[in-house]
């Protein structure tokens, strides 16, 4: 798949991490859309495929796992990969339970995120 085509969308309430992200992902070629809060995220009026979503679980509204829950109960859910500072491991078991793709630990390894980044669109 050619990711300058591949649209990631990130959701992540830190401004710094989120901006940081986007730049990561766009050097890398995938397309991107950024949102500060899971609201805005189910919010969005640009309605492209997206290929995988990265997502935090500490939003400030509701949560990345409460999204997880209601994407996958619409059975709208593309591949998800966390990326948090969440350390407790039942956060990291819910998303799993709902069937993560990958679950990061902030900080993380750039090179973790793009693995997990290109499984999710070749799979």
């Amino acid at each position: 798949m050619d990711t300058a085509k591949t649209v990631v969308a990130v959701v992540e309430n830190d401004q710094a991490m989120l901006k940081a992200l986007g730049r990561l992902l766009r050097a890398s070629g995938y397309m991107t859309q950024l949102y500060a809060s899971a609201e805005l995220y189910l919010q969005r009026t640009e309605k492209m495929d997206v290929a995988c979503l990265v997502l935090d679980i500490d939003l400030g509204g509701l949560s990345g796992i409460e999204l997880q829950q209601m994407l996958v109960g619409a059975g709208d859910a593309p591949p998800i990969v966390f990326v948090t500072s969440q350390a407790e491991d039942r956060y990291e078991a819910a998303a799993q339970r709902l069937g993560c793709l990958a679950y990061l630990r902030k900080p993380f390894d750039s090179r973790d995120l793009l693995r997990a980044l290109d499984q999710a669109v070749h799979h």
